[in-house]
């Protein structure tokens, strides 16, 4: 276990962490969210020891064992891909080659051979009690999640790109199976697959975790409780993600209306004060009314999330074709990419282009575009059509002259330039901000930029590859909202499973050079996929799998539907459950931080049995709420493996 009392550490005059308190359980999935720049690296990086906090305590057992996973590229030397990995259980590296040494020692006669046994022994007996003959199996496994092809495992790690080297790292840490696994946007080098698979391997993960990352879907199946990180204040909500967003959307109303109750009295208050201030027959009221209103603690509200105040609308709507593929390959050199694929894209269509990393997705929404010209088959988009693309190399046509404001100028129509502050806002340019050079921009920044000039260009087809990569929480939930009510077509690459959910009633797959579509958002892909044969032999023609596509007689249909109601019924029994019991744990919480209230004052003390039947009550409620916490746990298990069951 490791526990965190009343830290502090602040960056020059902000305060990033103020007394914060947490204790990280053993086993336990937690969530560390909050904006960009609220201090959540910097927690880790303190955690880890990179950092000396300035105030505060950390506890933790001797051998208590950290694994950190950076957002940033980490360093390696010029081993292969494998000995990158292997390297990271540093315990049976160095058993190894004690047992190697041991090895080596036996072939000199003149040595004690029975001892050199005996310690050869101990060592063999340690190194498989590790799993040190299972150690490069499991390694390779990984690896294979991970994306990694078998002829990847020997090749020099220095000849592949960052992203790359950064599953090499998250490969190292899993192996190293830590007692706590700190994991800074774990997300965002690996495509859909090596997503999926990182998610089922952490679900399995024996030890304690937690998460930052911007991938609401990963959070919300793998986090068993979410800490907010804002102000320098960390909050802590006991559910997933979807618990979290509904339980401060509750306390943002409670605060909102204790605010107006607070505004309203002190508005009393100062009116009597300011009436009798001068009056001596009420001088002794007016003091103490000033003192009532010293004591009240002010109640902050929070500064509203970033939302654009004006609907995405293209300027005129195209006919009902947008766009036609037609028997097109295309090929890099020797390579084909895709093909003989065929493609039909309608009017207000909403798609979602799903695939590992290297299937050609980028190349194709390039080729629909026209940046590639293919070498067979054609592209042909329909009339009326405005095309508007979104891509991470769009930031190379950016003036780097020009400010971030002036940029975004430039392309709007007059009647949009209001706008312009707003959207800037929303992608995290405030005040100054927007009169940056573009050339002094990070990557993100840039990036942000140029999603910005996409949106606001008047086009009715908007073609998106990985928009959310730069956007904080709030900011992706703005784009979210935004492209929920444009008015024209859309395709999006994205890894990020939430945002493609909520927004998309289409999803292609890109695999081995075909296209395969699915009805549906991307939940429904994830189901009607398994229902698809492996054929190999599939003609190019794009297959519609819905919903009705399995073919089984009707018994079959019969008893899996039973199947499903049952399953049904038993997980919204536990969802039930999972809501009492949160809601349980809510009036206890309280119920404890007001006795705790009452605790810590000196006063309570002179109250004769107050004391006495305050503490027997707190005693109590921590008994009951512990008692709460357990049952919590083993009811979301038991939800968490029948939803496992019901993809498997």
């Amino acid at each position: 276990m490791l526990q965190i009392r009343e830290l502090s550490y602040s960056i020059g005059d902000k305060k990033l962490l103020s007394g914060v308190n947490w204790v990280i359980k053993p086993g336990k999935r937690a969530a560390l969210i909050g904006p960009n720049g609220a201090g959540k690296t910097t927690l880790f990086r303190i955690l880890i020891g990179e950092l000396k906090n300035e105030a505060g305590n950390i506890f933790r057992s001797k051998d208590y064992r950290i694994g950190y996973l950076p957002q940033e590229e980490v360093t390696f030397g010029k081993d292969s891909i494998l000995e990158s990995v292997l390297e990271g259980n540093n315990e049976i590296v160095e058993l190894e080659k004690k047992i190697a040494g041991m090895h080596e020692k036996l072939k000199i006669p003149e040595l004690n051979q029975e001892e050199i046994l005996m310690r050869l022994g101990d060592l063999e007996h340690r190194y498989e009690i590790l799993g040190g003959y299972r150690l490069e199996a499991e390694a390779k496994a990984i690896l294979a999640g991970l994306g990694f092809e078998n002829k990847d495992f020997n090749s020099s790690i220095s000849q592949f790109s960052g992203g790359w080297r950064m599953r090499t790292y998250l490969a190292r840490l899993l192996i190293q199976k830590p007692d706590l696994l700190l994991l800074d946007e774990p997300t965002n080098h690996l495509d859909l697959p090596s997503l999926e698979w990182l998610e089922q391997y952490l679900l399995n993960f024996p030890g304690s975790m937690v998460i930052v990352s911007h991938d609401r879907f990963f959070i919300d199946r793998l986090a068993h409780e979410i800490y907010e990180l804002e102000r320098g204040r960390l909050t802590h909500y006991p559910g997933n993600y979807h618990f979290f967003e509904n339980k401060k959307e509750q306390n943002l109303i409670l605060l909102q209306k204790k605010w107006e109750e607070q505004k309203a009295e002190r508005e009393k208050q100062q009116k009597f004060i300011d009436r009798f201030r001068y009056k001596n027959t009420k001088a002794t009221q007016v003091q103490s009314r000033i003192k009532q209103l010293e004591k009240l603690e002010k109640i902050e509200l929070p500064t509203p999330p970033p939302t654009l105040n004006f609907k995405l609308t293209a300027e005129i709507q195209s006919y009902k074709d947008v766009l036609k593929i037609n028997k097109m390959s295309f090929r890099y050199q020797d390579d084909w990419v895709l093909q003989e694929i065929n493609l039909s894209v309608y009017r207000n269509d909403r798609i979602a282009m799903v695939g590992v990393n290297g299937a050609g997705k980028t190349t194709l929404t390039r080729l629909m575009v026209g940046q590639l010209t293919s070498q067979t088959g054609e592209v042909r988009i329909g009339k009326r059509v405005t095309v508007g693309y979104y891509a991470q190399h769009q930031v190379d046509t950016l003036n780097l002259d020009s400010t971030v404001y002036g940029e975004v100028e430039s392309i709007v129509s007059t009647h949009n330039i209001p706008r312009v502050r707003n959207i800037l806002g929303v992608f995290q340019f405030s005040g100054e901000d927007v009169y940056k050079k573009i050339g002094v921009l990070s990557g993100g920044e840039k990036a942000r930029v140029s999603l910005a000039k996409i949106l606001l260009s008047p086009v009715n087809f908007l073609i998106m590859d990985e928009p959310t990569n730069h956007l904080d929480m709030a900011s992706k939930e703005a784009l979210e909202t935004a492209l929920k009510d444009y008015d024209g077509t859309l395709i999006i690459i994205s890894h990020d499973r939430y945002f493609l959910d909520k927004l998309v009633n289409r999803v292609i797959e890109v695999k081995d050079h075909q296209l395969t579509e699915y009805e549906g958002n991307y939940s429904d892909y994830l189901r009607l996929r398994e229902l698809k044969p492996d054929d190999k032999n599939q003609t190019s023609e794009i297959k519609r799998i819905s919903k009705s596509s399995s073919k089984k007689n009707k018994e079959q249909k019969r008893l899996e539907a039973e199947a499903r109601q049952e399953i049904s019924k038993e997980r919204n029994r536990l969802q039930k459950e999972i809501e009492l019991l949160e809601s349980n744990i809510e009036k206890l919480e309280n119920c404890k931080t007001e006795l705790e209230k009452i605790l810590a004052d000196p006063t309570t003390y002179k109250q004769g049995m107050l004391a006495v039947n305050s503490q027997i009550e707190f005693k109590e409620v921590q008994k009951e709420l512990g008692e709460c916490y357990l049952k919590w746990e083993k009811v979301q298990g038991e939800l968490e493996d029948l939803l496992v069951g019901v993809k498997n």
